[in-house]
């Protein structure tokens, strides 16, 4: 079976070789696709929780060095953010939202009423259309106990 472990610096090729070989793994029948599957979700679970404990703190680290540097095999800039402008504050942003979710909720009204009856916008008269259904993706959801 494959290494499947990570080297101490890691670049972007070793996250390829890693991702090949695991991936190789699976299609080679040596390890079931479904085990890799849920072992990754809870790998991104467990690792989204370290990111978000651990943020702040490694951003305080990151202010001791100056400008962009290397560890761990990667290069790291710490940034500010840029502002952006607080577009709830707009009453016409508001206005606009709103409409937008009302013309959806109705479109959406009349995609599962088709057939058996006829959507009318109530501002405006007309007959809401029923759009054809937007192509969706099979997934698996995984859940932990």
């Amino acid at each position: 079976m494959a290494n499947l472990q990570l080297p101490a610096n890691i670049s972007k090729a070793d996250i390829s070789e890693f991702v090949d070989s695991v991936t190789s793994e699976v299609l080679d029948g040596n390890i079931s696709p479904l085990s890799v599957h849920v072992r990754c979700k809870a790998l991104i679970k467990a690792l989204e929780g370290i990111l978000d404990n651990t943020q702040d703190i490694a951003i305080d680290e990151a202010y001791h060095y100056k400008g962009a540097f290397s560890i761990e095999g990667a290069n790291v800039v710490l940034r500010e953010g840029y502002g952006m402008p607080d577009f709830t504050q707009d009453e016409f942003c508001n206005e606009m939202s709103a409409k937008l979710k009302a013309r959806q909720e109705l479109l959406k009204q009349a995609f599962r009423m088709n057939g058996k009856a006829v959507i009318v916008d109530p501002d405006t008269g007309e007959v809401v259309p029923v759009l054809p259904m937007k192509p969706n993706k099979t997934t698996l959801t995984v859940t932990f106990k």
